[in-house]
């Protein structure tokens, strides 16, 4: 046993031995002269410190021009030895230099940095003097107590500049437009004080003189233009106020351009004149937008004055042609209204939107009931031989699923509100709305409706015996075609008002081709139908979008959505037009539009999407996969009870984004095919 330890110990003491070795060899470094330097990589930057240390190393280095790991370059070495005595300069030591730089190369060929830095004594602030120049009343005790550099204090030149600064504004804030100030320092090394004098001209005291704009014929009213003004004639001059009024006409959306003049009249005037020169935006503002797929063929248009009568306000109508949606919307937006940041819209139109819905049966219509014993077997055998209840129980477990269209006559007023954050790079919006619609769904007359019942299993043998001595087979079918009567039947109406509450966030590069960035937004509904038995209806809906740049060519895009409805009592119908479905272009592109829904409507579903995007030049590329599912309960929901579609696209971008996709889904017997502008989402 000592002698396995012993042997161990020895073998411990021999790794140690060669490690120190190797490190040893790895340190072994040769001194370089800075005649001798040519561009080897960086390996390190090292300090010296033989006075204080009022800076860390690792923030000495995130100030210098030279990086580890890059090549040496001179004219960055030379701009980093000033950056590094400024550095302490600006922090009180105006003594601070670098006693001396050495330079070394490693057995890699790589370059090591040594400075030595003697930082001195810090200085302080031996006296601090506002003195006027000229002979302008003015109060210099009250300017005095605005500088923040005191005497004893210790000294920092950026300190004073922000003196000077403030100074300049508490002048011109009080009505001297043109005031100067500048400071003056005297430095005694013998002491290391620093004497502060700051030497004003106060200049004449002026006010507002009157406002004129260039030029004179604009279509924007001249009352619209003052109502943004945050000074009038006759008050006392203040450039802040100029700043304001900038901010306030350029917010307004309705110039490209304001800049505010000050002309000199004479030296002695004490008014001054201000030129306010505008440039409109064009206020006639026409869009379109086309789009085709597989099912579908469409057109988009918008019409809109955005400057209507001069006072803002827009005034215009969208307009859809084709399928899945057609109608016309007419809308007037009153910008900032009663003077606050929000604005009022006001809209009314009729749409009719094209889809398909899955309802049960009724067996308590007798016109439903009527039909379906004389045309569907299965419910024709069993009132046949098994009598009218036994083909009640049986229709009411099935259901019809026929194309139908939505017509919704809408009037709307909704108080909404845009802002952005202070860096700019997030853009708000909020909506409150209250609109009473009335929806009528009907089926697409001559299209098929076809009934699915559920077999029961002691009835079964029934769907399987020959009816040929009881029936005639030519009568008895499962799809019947869409006539008048069966309109009639199915034809469900609505009455409803809703109060709508909707938030954005916004921080996308670009509003149609995004590369970074996100937006979210969250709705919630609440809504009243009248009409028979009155229903209220909660509804909610969330929605997320990243873009996540891979390198210079590639971005994922990725699409989250969620949403949930129903009737506030459970014993009560939820209204036709609060179901949902998904499926089709902006949903799960490969699987038909509205096809992904549940019979009597889905109260709950999730959607998810995404895209693989890779651009060359104004060509893209694009991989997607869609995934969506929808439930009558929130409970039941399921990864595995959703529906996926994929696909390829393509991107091409000459002015216009256009689009084009190609997808799939499983089961599916053929592609679908879109073509739009934009991206998916």
């Amino acid at each position: 046993m000592p002698s396995h330890r012993s042997t161990m110990t020895w073998m411990c003491l021999l790794v140690l031995f060669s490690s120190v070795c190797l490190s040893a060899d790895d340190g072994v470094q040769r001194s370089i002269s800075y005649r001798e330097l040519e561009q080897q990589r960086v390996a390190g930057i090292h300090f010296e410190h033989m006075q204080e240390k009022p800076f860390g190393n690792p923030d000495v280095r995130a100030a210098l021009l030279t990086r580890i790991g890059k090549r040496f370059e001179r004219r960055h070495f030379r701009s980093d030895v000033t950056t590094v005595v400024n550095m302490y300069r600006a922090a009180g030591y105006m003594d601070a230099q670098i006693l001396d730089r050495r330079f070394s190369i490693d057995g890699d060929e790589r370059l090591h940095i040594y400075l030595r830095i003697a930082s001195g004594k810090r200085w302080q602030v031996g006296s601090v003097d506002v003195v006027q120049v000229d002979t302008v009343a003015i109060d210099l005790a009250s300017l005095n107590q605005k500088t923040k550099t005191h005497e004893g204090g210790v000294f920092r030149y950026g300190r004073v500049l922000e003196d000077e600064r403030r100074l300049l504004t508490s002048l011109n804030r009080s009505g001297h437009p043109r005031a100067l100030v500048t400071n003056r320092i005297d430095f005694d090394r013998s002491q290391r004080l620093a004497h502060v004098r700051f030497e004003t001209v106060v200049g004449r005291r002026m006010v507002f003189g009157p406002v004129s704009l260039n030029p004179d014929s604009l279509h924007t009213r001249r009352s619209l233009i003052e109502g943004q003004l945050t000074f009038a004639e006759g008050d006392l001059y203040d450039p802040e106020h100029l700043r304001r009024s900038r901010s306030n006409l350029a917010r307004t959306g309705l110039f490209r351009s304001v800049i505010f003049a000050t002309p000199t009249e004479t030296v002695t005037d004490s008014v001054q004149p201000v030129v306010l020169r505008l440039q409109e935006r064009p206020y006639l503002h026409l869009e379109s937008r086309a789009f085709a797929s597989t099912e579908d063929l469409g057109l988009t248009g918008k019409a809109e004055h955005r400057n209507f009568i001069g006072r803002g306000n827009r005034i215009g109508t969208d307009a859809s042609f084709g399928r899945p949606l057609q109608g016309a919307t007419l809308y007037l937006t009153e910008r900032n209204l009663f003077d606050s940041p929000a604005d009022m819209t006001l809209s009314a139109g009729m749409t009719d939107e094209f889809g398909r819905i899955q309802v049960f049966a009724d067996p308590g219509d007798e016109r439903q009931f009527e039909l379906l014993t004389a045309l569907h077997p299965p419910a024709a055998a069993r009132q046949g031989l098994l009598g009218d209840s036994t083909a009640a129980a049986y229709i009411e477990r099935g259901s019809y699923d026929y194309p139908s269209v939505e017509r919704l006559w809408k009037v709307d007023a909704t108080l909404g509100r845009n802002w952005q954050s202070r860096s700019g790079s997030a853009r708000y919006l909020t909506q409150m709305s209250m609109n009473w619609t009335l929806s009528r769904q009907w089926p697409v007359h001559n299209k098929q409706i076809t009934f699915s019942g559920k077999q029961d299993s002691a009835l079964a043998v029934l769907d399987s015996t020959t009816y040929d001595s009881v029936f005639t087979w030519d009568d008895l079918k499962s799809s019947f075609e869409v006539d008048r009567q069966w309109v009639e039947i199915l034809t469900n109406e609505a009455r409803a008002l809703n109060f709508r509450f909707e938030l954005q966030r916004d921080t996308r590069d670009h509003q149609i081709m995004a590369r970074s960035g996100a937006f979210v937004r969250a709705e919630a509904l609440f809504a009243v139908e009248f009409g028979g038995a009155t229903t209220r209806v909660l509804d909610g809906s969330i929605e997320a979008r990243h873009y996540q740049p891979i390198g210079e060519r590639f971005v994922w895009a990725q699409a989250l959505r969620w949403v949930m409805t129903g009737a506030i009592r459970r014993d009560r119908q939820l209204p036709q037009a609060y179901w949902k479905s998904f499926g089709g272009e902006g949903s799960v592109r490969g699987v038909a539009r509205d096809a992904i829904q549940v019979v009597d409507g889905g109260r709950a579903g999730i959607n998810v999407r995404n895209e693989l995007r890779a651009r060359f030049g104004p060509v893209g590329l694009v991989g997607f996969w869609d995934r969506a599912g929808v439930w009558r309960k929130a409970k039941d929901t399921s990864w595995d009870t959703m529906t996926d579609g994929y696909g390829l696209g393509l991107r091409w971008d000459m002015g216009l984004p256009l689009r084009f996709d190609t997808g799939w889904s499983r089961g599916g017997s053929s592609p679908n095919y879109y073509l739009s502008i934009g991206q998916a989402f």
